[in-house]
């Protein structure tokens, strides 16, 4: 372990092949912690390195990846400033344990995943993938104009989650695909929750 970015809470697993091989970013949801989506990444991918941080906000004693008012709206100089901590962490771990930054895939739920989409919107050079869960709308208007071809969005969302909104998705959907990013649209007929079909689709579209 070093100092600096990595003294951020986190967990590394390698996989089996830790240098050329794929690393996925897991960025859990409100409340939890590194350990929460370990389970979620082997399902996805068994043979990927995991990294996993924890996030550093503090609401009301459960852990976040950036603030949110008490009406559920974001604190957008939050996530800016979070993100681009989040960033550094990745860069830095990449160099650490020495696994390849252009094969990382962020996976996130909830919050976890706002956070996937805003770290690829502000940062597209540490992520090639997202796979967001139980996602919406991190901006209101994105803060950039990032170059997005060849980059991968999968948003696996319930009907019927409150925190996942149909109009909003629309909005995130048309705002990726508007910046070149190829998006998959899963929807599953529950609410806030990882549907297993959908973590094997992705699964598998990972293979492809």
């Amino acid at each position: 372990m070093t100092g600096g970015e990595l003294a951020r809470p986190h967990v590394f697993e390698p996989g089996a092949d830790l240098r050329s091989g794929r690393t996925l970013l897991l960025l859990h949801g409100t409340g939890a912690d590194e350990f929460d989506l370990l389970n979620l990444g082997k399902a996805i991918d068994p043979e990927a390195n995991l990294l996993s941080p924890r996030g550093l906000v503090d609401e009301n004693g459960m852990n976040r990846f950036f603030i949110r008012y008490p009406d559920g709206s974001f604190d957008e100089e939050s996530i800016k400033k979070n993100v681009n901590e989040l960033a550094a962490f990745v860069r830095e771990a990449s160099v650490h344990y020495g696994f390849n930054l252009e094969k990382v895939v962020a996976v996130g739920f909830s919050n976890g995943a706002n956070t996937a989409g805003a770290l690829l919107q502000l940062h597209p050079e540490v992520v090639s993938t997202i796979a967001a869960f139980g996602t919406t709308k991190a901006f209101a208007v994105s803060p950039t104009t990032p170059d997005l071809r060849g980059k991968k969005v999968f948003i696996a969302n319930g009907e019927i989650d409150p925190y996942s909104p149909a109009e909003k998705t629309s909005q995130l959907i048309d705002e990726f695909e508007g910046f070149g990013a190829e998006v998959t649209l899963l929807m599953h007929p529950g609410g806030h929750q990882i549907s297993p079909e959908h973590v094997q689709f992705i699964s598998a579209a990972l293979r492809a």
